[in-house]
């Protein structure tokens, strides 16, 4: 039964000893050697148990024997209680042996209880030792485990801001993409309703000058303006015009806008 208890214990201690998996440094070899005291301790108290038993059978037969023959015969009878058997004067025990082996038997009797006792005390100890041990440990394990599921569960909690961080992070981006998109395209409309705009008039007075350039011609005598120089006239004032829309796109003003077209277009006239 000691053995039972202690093979019992030391599956208890089995199942809790470990702390995430890892044995506890040291412990496993104390508890070991305690296993091992207490199962010696066990087997003692035992074999005491079994002479303890022997004796009291003993004592027993002696009084049981006391009982069937009173103090007043000279003699206890023989072998397995044959009276017919004469039993000789070495075999036949006296009053003083018997109180003399009942003595030894009561003090042998009286160690071994104490000696059971403080078995029985050391084993109480030793399980009210173990149960703490594993009580302590139990919960150290429970604590443990509580502490690496909260830190478990913070971390999941941050791992999701995060994630709703980014994904907040990348709605707006992608807002500021869309915005930015329609903000180009609308200035591409812009810029080119403006570009479409101030070319309209320029054309127009293009043109004048042209018809203005072949009535002067034809006035002075001069032979008309052939279509290559009309062209190279074209391509001068496409050449004059960049400059002039580069900086109405750059400064984005309808009366800077105004005032260099004015400015341009006064250059010629003025030169003819």
């Amino acid at each position: 039964m000691a053995n039972n208890n202690g093979a019992a214990n030391a599956g208890m201690y089995a199942a809790t000893a470990g702390i995430n998996g890892m044995p506890a440094a040291g412990h496993h070899s104390d508890m070991q050697t305690l296993m091992q005291n207490m199962e010696t301790l066990s087997g003692w108290l035992q074999q005491n148990r079994e002479d303890f038993l022997r004796v009291q059978e003993g004592l027993e037969q002696v009084e049981r024997r006391n009982a069937r023959y009173p103090p007043g015969l000279p003699a206890l009878p023989g072998i397995n209680g044959d009276s017919a058997q004469s039993p000789q004067a070495e075999d036949t025990p006296t009053l003083t042996t018997l109180r003399r082996s009942l003595s030894e038997a009561t003090a042998r009797i009286a160690a071994l209880q104490n000696t059971a006792t403080e078995h029985a005390r050391l084993q109480s100890l030793y399980e009210d030792t173990l149960t703490e041990a594993t009580e302590r440990i139990r919960n150290y394990v429970y604590a443990q485990n509580e502490h690496l599921l909260a830190v478990h569960k913070h971390y999941t909690e941050l791992l999701a801001q995060a994630r709703n961080e980014t994904l907040t992070a990348q709605r707006v981006h992608s807002d500021w993409q869309a915005g930015l998109g329609r903000l180009n395209e609308e200035m591409r409309k812009v810029v080119k309703s403006r570009e479409e705009e101030g070319a309209g008039p320029w054309r127009k007075k293009v043109g004048a000058l042209r018809e203005e350039n072949a009535v002067l011609r034809r006035l002075a005598g001069w032979p008309p303006a052939e279509p290559e120089d009309e062209a190279e006239g074209d391509d001068d004032a496409e050449k004059e015009q960049e400059p002039v829309m580069e900086q109405v796109h750059m400064t984005g003003g309808d009366l800077l806008k105004e005032r260099v077209l004015q400015e341009r277009m006064g250059q010629p006239a003025g030169g003819r």
